[in-house]
C-alpha cells in the first residue's frame, strides 16, 4: 500500500469519527480509485502515481463546479470545499509566472524557437518534470501565450 493511500485511510477513519461527511466522501473516492489502480496494476504505487488519481479527481470536481448553476449556492460551496480538500493532498502548484519561466528554460535548453510547433516537446517535458505540481490545462494556457 502506497504512502498516500495509508495516510488517506487514517484520515478517513478520523473523518468517520468526526462525522465529517464531506471529507469522508472525498477520501473514500480517492481510496477506492487508488486501491483499484494498485490492484489492476498488481503493484504498490509510488507517491507520484498516487497523486495522478488526486489530480484526476480534482479535474473532475473543477468541471463539476463550472457546470453547477449559480442558482445552487450550497452546491457551489460544497464543491469548492471538495476542491480545497483535494488540493491539500497535492504538492504546491506552480503559478503561471513559474510555468512561463520553466517554458523559457526548456526552450533555451532544447535550443527551440518559441513557435507553436514546439508545443508538444515543451508540454511533454513540463508534465514529466513537474508531475503533480501543475495540470495540462494550465500549462497549455500559458504555452499558447508564449509560443507564437
Amino acid at each position: 500500500m502506497g504512502e498516500l493511500l495509508t495516510q488517506l485511510r487514517k484520515e478517513n477513519m478520523q473523518a468517520m469519527k468526526d462525522k465529517d461527511n464531506l471529507k469522508k466522501g472525498v477520501l473514500s473516492l480517492l481510496i477506492a480509485a487508488i486501491a483499484l489502480g494498485e490492484k489492476e496494476g498488481k503493484k504498490v504505487f509510488t507517491k507520484e502515481e498516487e497523486l495522478v488519481y488526486v489530480q484526476k479527481e480534482l479535474k473532475q470536481t473543477r468541471e463539476t463546479l463550472a457546470e453547477t448553476p449559480e442558482s445552487r449556492p450550497e452546491l457551489i460551496e460544497e464543491t469548492k470545499a471538495k476542491i480545497a480538500l483535494l488540493e491539500s493532498y497535492l504538492p504546491a502548484q506552480l503559478s503561471e509566472d513559474e510555468i512561463r519561466d520553466v517554458i523559457t528554460k526548456i526552450l533555451q535548453e532544447e535550443g527551440l524557437e518559441p513557435v507553436k510547433k514546439n508545443t508538444g516537446t515543451v508540454m511533454k517535458r513540463i508534465m514529466a518534470e513537474y508531475k503533480g505540481q501543475t495540470d495540462g490545462k494550465t500549462v497549455n494556457k500559458v504555452l499558447s501565450g508564449v509560443l507564437k
